[in-house]
């Protein structure tokens, strides 16, 4: 399959996951053409800018986008990749590989997947400012339950939730076809949103109205309501009962992050961005500065975001053999690194799973 993938490392260790993951995916023999374009901290110098034009530009016009991770330099490059590009549903798969480690007496059957909006809410960043401001240019307003003005707060901050009913609207379609290919695979079929309507009327009320609109030309999915508080109880007590969950941006953010320390924490956890120009894939972990040029930070989550891409392309099958060597790794325990209780380098896990794959 003639694809062309850009890989940008991003800062701290992005750079350090991405190289062993391009290295297990050339030994795929997939034929892809994997370019890496200065990008992040180590453009800086040369070129003043994390994000040059011409890598800009091939991201636009690539197959898809291999991204490490975002630090301070990075910034740009995910507004980029995210927001410019409108990647607006977010996958995070949560999935148990035995001889992880997990805080769960039995993590064994943990596997569903957290879809969370990624264009709006909270996010992006920017829409914050000051409550005078606010004030000054919208005087008349009093909510609902004290009648208080915002001269009435006195001196603070405010940030700006958006939801729009487009937004809802393609991510729920999205999440039922999702969900629909995960039952035909042999999966529950089952569709869990969680949103805070019982307090958020007017924001979160809009999520549930249209998500259930949608729901309703889904006859033969199973679908569940719950309250984010509630929702961050359940993810804990009752995991394995989970299938397809679907939330708004920084509930998604919050939720996932803490699903995926019952399976391993966050050196386990990939995601795949996707819906708009170029989708990219990325592991959730950050850019762990302190671990930076060690040599010692678990390359799984980035490993596994690169089985997204091929599952993303059609190629299953190929993306199947990538997990199941993953999961290999972890079942012979001997190459794991050191937060899965090992001793071994980012590099010699990675080799690993190359072995593995032949």
């Amino acid at each position: 399959m003639n694809k062309r993938i850009v890989v940008l490392g991003g800062d701290g260790v992005g750079p350090e996951v991405t190289d062993v993951a391009c290295d297990v995916l050339k030994c795929m023999n997939l034929g892809f053409e994997i370019l890496m374009p200065p990008n992040g901290e180590a453009a800086m110098a040369e070129y003043g800018t994390p994000f040059p034009q011409e890598t800009k530009k091939l991201c636009r016009e690539a197959d898809a986008i291999l991204f490490g991770a975002a630090g301070a330099f990075s910034s740009p490059i995910l507004t980029f990749i995210r927001w410019e590009l409108d990647n607006y549903v977010n996958l995070r798969p949560i999935r148990y590989f035995p001889g992880a480690s997990t805080p769960l007496k039995d993590a064994e059957g943990i596997d569903t997947v957290i879809l969370r909006e990624n264009s709006e809410g909270f996010y992006p960043p920017g829409r914050e400012g000051d409550i005078s401001q606010l004030a000054q240019h919208w005087p008349e307003w009093k909510d609902s339950l004290l009648g208080r003005t915002f001269n009435d707060y006195g001196e603070g901050k405010f940030a700006l939730r958006i939801i729009t009913e487009r937004g809802i609207d393609r991510l729920m379609k999205f999440a039922c076809s999702f969900a629909e290919k995960r039952k035909a695979s042999g999966y529950p079929g089952k569709i869990t949103l969680a949103t805070k309507s019982n307090v958020l009327q007017q924001s979160c009320g809009l999520v549930q109205r249209k998500a259930e609109e949608e729901l309703r030309r889904h006859p033969s999915l199973v679908y569940e309501h719950f309250y984010i508080d509630d929702m961050c109880r359940r993810i804990v007590r009752y995991p394995k009962e989970m299938d397809v969950i679907v939330t708004t941006n920084m509930f998604g953010d919050i939720l996932s992050d803490e699903a995926a320390e019952l399976v391993g924490g966050l050196g386990m956890a990939p995601s795949g961005c996707v819906g708009g120009q170029t989708p990219y894939f990325e592991p959730v972990h950050g850019s762990a500065p302190k671990y930076a040029k060690q040599n010692v930070i678990n390359p799984t989550a980035m490993i596994l975001s690169v089985k997204m891409m091929l599952d993303y392309f059609g190629l299953e099958k190929d993306g199947k053999e990538l997990e199941d060597a993953v999961a290999g790794v972890y079942h012979e325990g001997r190459y794991l690194t050191r937060d899965q209780g090992g001793q071994s380098t980012t590099k010699e896990f990675a080799d690993a799973v190359a072995r593995k794959l032949g």
